[in-house]
């Protein structure tokens, strides 16, 4: 199959899983090639590949309908819309009192990386810009790291599995034992501290756990590292770990310890 060919396939299969997903209720093959304009034949080519990605699963009869898959992306769609809302009064606390760009990311588990949902950009013309959706890796980087240190061995594991060079500088993964010491202290002082001189870049952040300490996702300040030097960093440690905390409470867990 060619490039144009494929192209075509993916903008007919986004147009069928539309039709589906704006659907009141069950759609018989007919409907969905009249409401598409394509041919029946077509329609229930491209349905199979919906079934056997469970986005779209069979009704009564020869009917379809909107499948667990679908939903399950759906959910977790408006689950980080949640998360958002509930976070933004603690990102813009950061903001306000430390003027550096802060960033909210979330666990993406599935992947074992960081997706960036919200940010509020430093008003400094020099700046590190991270775009909605971004990816990062939880090897590198205080957002990262700070959700790194509370994964089980499992994910730990699939997370060290993943490419081993850093993503801006290209540096090598520093050795496991060196990393798991990091993690441990990140852990003991509830934040995660990154500076890079070759990337000129350095951050803070903290994660943000649900009821259960089930890591959602990491809350920071990132910034060129010659400013973080200039900064007082016991008091930007606090705030972030303060921040992180705050957050956690909304989503219904509260630290017992010191």
């Amino acid at each position: 199959m060619d490039e144009s060919t494929q192209r075509g396939s993916g903008a007919r299969l986004i147009a069928l899983l539309k039709l589906i997903g704006e659907s009141s209720g069950d759609c018989s093959l007919k409907e969905l090639a009249e409401g598409t304009g394509m041919p029946a034949s077509t329609v229930h080519r491209l349905l199979q590949i919906l079934l056997r990605s469970d986005l779209v699963e069979r009704g009564e009869g020869t009917t379809y309908r909107a499948g667990r898959e679908l939903f399950r992306l759906a959910s977790n769609i408006l689950g980080q819309m949640h998360y958002t809302a509930a976070v933004r009064p603690f990102l813009r606390q950061l903001w306000d009192k430390w003027q550096e760009t802060a960033v909210f990311c979330t666990y993406d588990q599935s992947h074992h990386r960081a997706v960036v949902v919200e940010r509020l950009l430093t008003p400094h013309s020099l700046r590190h810009t991270l775009e909605p959706y971004t990816e990062l890796s939880l090897s590198w980087g205080s957002l990262g790291r700070s959700i790194l240190a509370w994964l089980d061995d499992e994910d730990r594991a699939a997370v060290f599995a993943q490419p081993q060079t850093g993503p801006i500088t290209g540096t090598v993964f520093p050795p496991q034992d060196g990393l798991i010491e990091e993690l441990e202290a990140i852990r003991a002082r509830g934040c995660a501290i990154y500076r890079s001189q070759e990337a000129e870049l350095a951050g803070v952040a903290g994660a943000i756990f649900r009821s259960g300490k089930v890591v959602i996702g990491s809350i920071g300040l990132t910034m060129p590292a010659r400013r973080f030097d200039a900064l007082d960093q016991d008091d930007l440690r606090a705030d972030v770990v303060a921040a992180a905390r705050a957050a956690s409470e909304a989503f219904g867990h509260v630290e017992t310890g010191g």
